[in-house]
């Protein structure tokens, strides 16, 4: 009796060891996948893991290639963890690679992610740091949406009284929706396009003429381009400069004839201005008028002299038959 129980106790103790190691293997062999590969440890420094646990995956280009090892709090901001990687993946994977705490689909476990970062830069060695960044958490995203919705909830309220603005009367609205004001301004945009197309004739016609003016044709092109012209011109400038010196010259000759005139000097001075001369012209003109008369009283009595009478009238005969 002593020697069954003996032996129930001894194989009773050899199953629940035997049990004990098959989970411990289990457990080994969910938290190390690569416990039977070659594999080397990248480390990876994180203000917030968001949940991160030992034996979440690593993954690298979106494939599952190795597992955390560990997660060490250094201070309150500082977490360092420890990634288990496969050998196959060791030469992909750059300095520059960035690792990030992610999640397995929307609700799964967490993650990092190894991102390749674009560069010409060496594989990682056993134990390097990789750059992170911050992970966005779940209440970061809630807060960011509840700050969205309060400005959309704002942005809807302005819209809304931006509606019923636009909705009263003797508004923007009411004008744009006037028939009248539309054929309007489509009547001005005709009258604006027929003006672009004149003043665009007109512009083609002032470019011809300028076109025609530089190679010389018409008067003014002939006029602009003649050389022997500005020649003809700058001799006429001449000329009218020398007729204008002379005529300054006859002008300062009158001038000082006409001060000689007027202080009497001279002939014409003394003809003028001389009083005596005056009267005395007067008088001989009075004795001229007076000395015709008597000559034509003498010439009418001539003609009433009977020796003389017969030529008058022979005169008068021959102005007759003229």
């Amino acid at each position: 009796m002593t020697k069954e129980t003996s032996k129930n106790i001894r194989v009773g103790l050899f199953v629940l060891i035997g049990t004990g190691l098959l989970i411990f293997s289990f457990y080994l062999i969910g938290v190390k996948q690569n416990l039977f590969g070659s594999t080397f440890k990248l480390k990876a420094q994180f203000y917030n893991v968001n949940g991160l646990m030992n034996g979440n995956n690593v993954r690298f280009t979106g494939i599952d290639v190795g597992t955390v090892e560990s997660i060490e709090i250094i201070n309150d901001t500082t977490v360092i963890v420890v990634m288990v990687i496969e050998e196959r993946v060791h030469e992909f994977i750059k300095k520059n690679s960035v690792a990030i705490v992610g999640t397995d689909g929307l609700m799964g476990n967490k993650l990092i992610n190894i991102i390749s970062s674009p560069g010409d830069y060496p594989s990682v060695s056993d134990g390097d740091v990789l750059q992170t960044l911050k992970p966005i958490g779940t209440d970061d995203m809630i807060r960011t949406l509840n700050v969205t919705n309060e400005n959309v909830k704002e942005i809807t309220i302005q819209v809304k009284n931006i509606v019923q603005k636009l909705n009263s009367p003797n508004t923007l609205w009411s004008i744009l929706m006037d028939t009248v004001v539309a054929e309007n301004v489509k009547q001005a945009i005709v009258n604006i396009k027929i003006t672009g197309e004149r003043t665009a004739l007109i512009t083609g016609d002032l470019t011809r003429i300028v076109k025609h003016v530089k190679s010389g044709q018409g008067t003014v092109g002939a006029l602009l381009t003649d050389t022997s012209f500005a020649s003809y011109l700058h001799q006429s400038i001449v000329n009218i400069k020398l007729i204008s010196d002379s005529l300054a010259i006859v002008t300062g000759d009158l001038q000082y004839i006409t001060s000689k005139v007027k202080k009497g000097e001279g002939a014409i001075g003394t003809i003028l201005m001389d009083t005596t001369f005056v009267n005395n012209l007067n008088k001989s003109m009075e004795n001229i008028r007076s000395g015709t008369k008597s000559f034509d009283e003498d010439m009418e009595a001539l003609k009433h002299n009977i020796l003389l009478r017969n030529y008058f009238k022979k005169k008068e005969k021959e102005a007759k038959k003229k």
